[in-house]
């Protein structure tokens, strides 16, 4: 697969580097892959036949900064707090053997020493809160370790909220309003990916900041729970957040009539549509989740396609820019 030097793409006067804010890569490195045939517990540093990123593969798709999910399983979440602190071992581990290739993106200023092709950016982001085991106390421990963003559910239920798949017709609790308070005033990101439609509106009502959905998509193209309704896109906009389409093959499209890739495209086009053209952004979730027939980029190495085919839909580089790293970064700049 070209990169994108050879692609031509990636220097003269527009910057086509890429801001991702979700992948679950950390999980396959305590060996835990969504990836069948995947097994053992993978070198984040080293080139990976089944991996979608690998820190070979993130330079060469001239990713600039990759948000890494501190996620639990079910079966983690007994031990749940420990359990994330050791996801952020391995992290930091691997940031130590990269010898500054990988390093924690803790601040937005941090952004200006990554280097596309040579140096990338880790920021660390819980998905489910749970891993505070119901302690607004655990946010200062954990935003201690570098994590600068929480999803407050996943899909299930927890002490903050709930989540999209879980049964009910709540959606934050007490202590997920105090949630978002508390990580607003500590300059954190909130991420309303995988909350139920109640605790979106929760979030909503309680945010004084930009928040964000860091991978998620249109439902009025995909009938998802996952996905986003036109007005939590216009919502998310309204704060002054952006969204990261996913590229999950089911949250693209539950019957493909074409690539994946285009209809990925459909839902950036629908988000720009609804949100504006500083709304639309990326958030891959790469690594989280299992082999399909068909996908819409192969790995991090091949973002390139992504900007082709976003140039052959008509947008111009400044608004590339803006879907591939800048609507991220003046998110960063607004909260970090």
């Amino acid at each position: 697969m070209q990169n994108f030097q050879a692609a031509g793409i990636s220097s003269g006067e527009y910057d086509f580097s890429i801001i991702d804010a979700h992948c679950d890569a950390l999980l396959a490195v305590i060996g835990k892959s969504q990836i069948p045939g995947d097994v053992g517990k993978r070198d984040l540093l080293a080139r990976n036949a089944m991996s979608h990123i690998d820190l070979p593969k993130l330079l060469e798709g001239s990713v600039r900064c990759q948000f890494f999910a501190l996620f639990a399983e079910d079966e983690d979440l007994p031990r749940v707090r420990e359990y994330t602190h050791g996801l952020i071992d391995e992290f930091e581990a691997a940031c130590a053997r990269s010898k500054g290739a990988l390093f924690p993106i803790l601040k937005a200023s941090d952004l200006a020493a990554t280097q596309p092709g040579k140096r990338v950016g880790g920021l660390l982001s819980i998905e489910g809160a749970e891993a505070l085991e119901g302690s607004l106390d655990a946010v200062d421990e954990f935003y201690a370790r570098g994590v600068r963003a929480i999803g407050i559910t996943w899909n299930r239920r927890n002490a903050f909220g709930r989540g999209v798949k879980a049964d009910g017709e709540d959606g934050l609790t007490k202590l997920g309003f105090q949630l978002v308070e508390k990580m607003e005033s500590m300059r954190m990101i909130v991420d309303v990916s995988h909350l139920s439609d109640p605790a979106f509106d929760d979030v909503v009502a309680a945010a004084k900041k930009p928040f964000i959905a860091s991978h998620s998509n249109a439902r009025a193209l995909n009938e998802h729970p996952r996905n986003l309704t036109d007005v939590q896109i216009r919502r998310i906009a309204d704060s002054g957040g952006a969204v990261g389409a996913v590229f999950v093959p089911n949250f693209v499209a539950l019957k493909p009539t074409k690539s994946y890739l285009e209809h990925l495209v459909d839902h950036i086009d629908h988000i720009v549509n609804v949100g504006g053209i500083e709304c639309a952004a990326l958030g891959s979730d790469f690594d989280g989740y299992r082999g399909v027939e068909g996908h819409v980029l192969a790995d991090a190495s091949e973002y390139p396609v992504l900007v082709e085919t976003l140039r052959g839909r008509g947008y111009p580089a400044p608004s590339i820019e803006k879907i591939l790293s800048k609507n991220w970064r003046r998110v960063f700049d607004a909260i970090l």
